[in-house]
């Protein structure tokens, strides 16, 4: 190759180097950047967290307490006198006093932790302290389970079987008898039902409670526990439903 056009090569390769490094270099920068920023977020996440980590501390210390130093002084007073009269109850298992001690604490600091995880253990326990399992037919009216129920305590239902409601009909329906319009537009006709009350005269106008197997409620009042099947004539009906019924009873 000509000396002249070796020179022009080698000028022409050169340039092309300078132009690619001048191409590289904001590609560079950029990148360089970039890390910079993600790892400010990276550090701003981290002190958020921190932060929030601090503030949950200090609201699980101080949760529900006033701003006042006497009133918090009052309130930790009655807290933790509370709280140690609630355990003492537990510990002789008096767990309607235990209960009511808790429930005071929850009112006063609702988000108080200890408060409201012994109120949730004496619930659990008086749930399933006193257990009676019942027969349901689904051919017969109101059936007395034999378990009486203390007002205030939860009660737990587990249910098993099946049953089948039968219903004659013309083209036209059946249309629900007024006096056994429910309430509660989820009880269905072939619906486990139940009521609580002192004597079987109290039937007739008892207020009805839908039941659902693995689900609580609370007991409205004292009184005997009865069940059946929501239908208008349940004589025709088929089956039966197995009902275990968990609470504290009133013996």
């Amino acid at each position: 190759m000509p000396p002249r056009f070796r020179l022009r090569l080698i000028a022409i390769l050169l340039s092309l180097a300078s132009a690619n490094a001048l191409l590289l270099a904001p590609h560079a920068t950029a990148q360089s950047a970039r890390a910079k920023l993600q790892k400010q977020a990276e550090e701003s996440k981290k002190q958020q967290a921190e932060l929030q980590k601090r503030l949950q501390r200090i609201a699980s210390d101080d949760a529900g307490m006033p701003t006042d130093p006497q009133l918090q002084s009052l309130h930790r007073d009655f807290i933790s006198q509370t709280e140690k009269l609630a355990k003492e109850y537990e510990r002789k298992r008096q767990f309607d006093k235990a209960r009511e001690a808790y429930q005071s604490i929850v009112r006063l600091v609702p988000d108080y932790p200890a408060g409201s995880q012994g109120l949730a253990r004496v619930l659990t326990y008086q749930s399933a302290h006193d257990k009676k399992v019942f027969k349901v037919q689904a051919d017969k009216g109101w059936q007395d389970s034999g378990a009486k129920l203390t007002q205030g305590m939860p009660v737990k239902i587990d249910v098993k079987g099946k049953w089948k409601v039968t219903i004659a009909s013309g083209p036209q329906g059946v249309e629900l008898p007024k006096e056994l319009r429910p309430r509660d537009n989820q009880i269905r006709w072939g619906t486990l039902v139940a009521t609580i009350v002192e004597n079987q005269s109290e039937l007739d106008d008892a207020k009805m409670i839908r039941l659902e197997s693995g689900k609580e409620f609370v007991a409205g009042s004292s009184g005997r526990l009865y069940l059946r099947m929501f239908d208008e004539d349940p004589d025709d009906n088929q089956g039966e439903m197995m009902v275990l019924i968990q609470s504290t009873f009133d013996n």
